[in-house]
């Protein structure tokens, strides 16, 4: 398991990505979160902006908008496109080596390849929203619903396409809550387990 790629999903401000760079700079591996891997998709030639279109939210059914807007065909292959870039660069990174991925559903991407460890990060609701009122001005209910639909926004995008259970245990190698463990000690228990398991 030395060649080992990391992929980390997240409940919304549960601190995941700070998790996923810190792991990254102590194993010294590559990490690539949303702004990596656009970045990345520039480098091999995917057009640009393309990854603003499609952040982490669920696509919406193709027929459906058809019917409703004609109009929205285009946005609705654009969207194809998009999962399709999201893919192409998400293999691209793997197979360059160990790596840390934040979200994308970068574990159902990759999940046949036998590298893979896959960890949840979550934290109590009332931490989340706590974190979210630090760098917004709005109640206390606004900023739960707040929290609570980029939850299910991960959610949808993760089981979009039926072969997902975003934040079920069993789905994933680990998991960890942020507001029962520090950042610190989250990490140091996966690069343990990542030396446990080295050839």
């Amino acid at each position: 398991m030395k060649d080992y790629i990391i992929c980390i999903g997240r409940q919304y401000l549960s601190g995941g990505k700070d998790i996923g760079k810190m792991l990254a700079d102590k194993l010294g591996i590559d990490f690539y979160d949303s702004k990596m891997l656009r970045e990345k998709a520039k480098e091999n030639g995917i057009e640009e902006g393309i990854f603003d279109m499609f952040d982490e939210k669920p696509t919406k059914s193709f027929l459906f908008n058809a019917v409703m807007d004609p109009y929205s065909i285009d946005s609705a292959v654009n969207e194809g496109k998009v999962i399709e870039a999201q893919r192409k660069i998400i293999l691209d990174a793997a197979s360059k080596g160990p790596c840390v991925i934040v979200g994308r559903r970068a574990d159902k991407i990759i999940e046949e390849d036998e590298r893979v460890i896959s960890i949840f990060i979550g934290a109590d609701i009332e931490d989340r929203i706590a974190k979210y009122l630090e760098d917004n001005k709005v109640t206390q209910r606004n900023a739960r619903r707040a929290v609570e639909r980029k939850d299910r926004e991960r959610a949808s995008y993760y089981n979009y396409f039926g072969d997902g259970a975003w934040g079920r245990a069993n789905n994933y190698t680990m998991c960890f809550s942020s507001s029962k463990m520090s950042k610190e000690e989250i990490v140091e228990m996966i690069c343990h387990y990542i030396d446990k398991n080295a050839d």
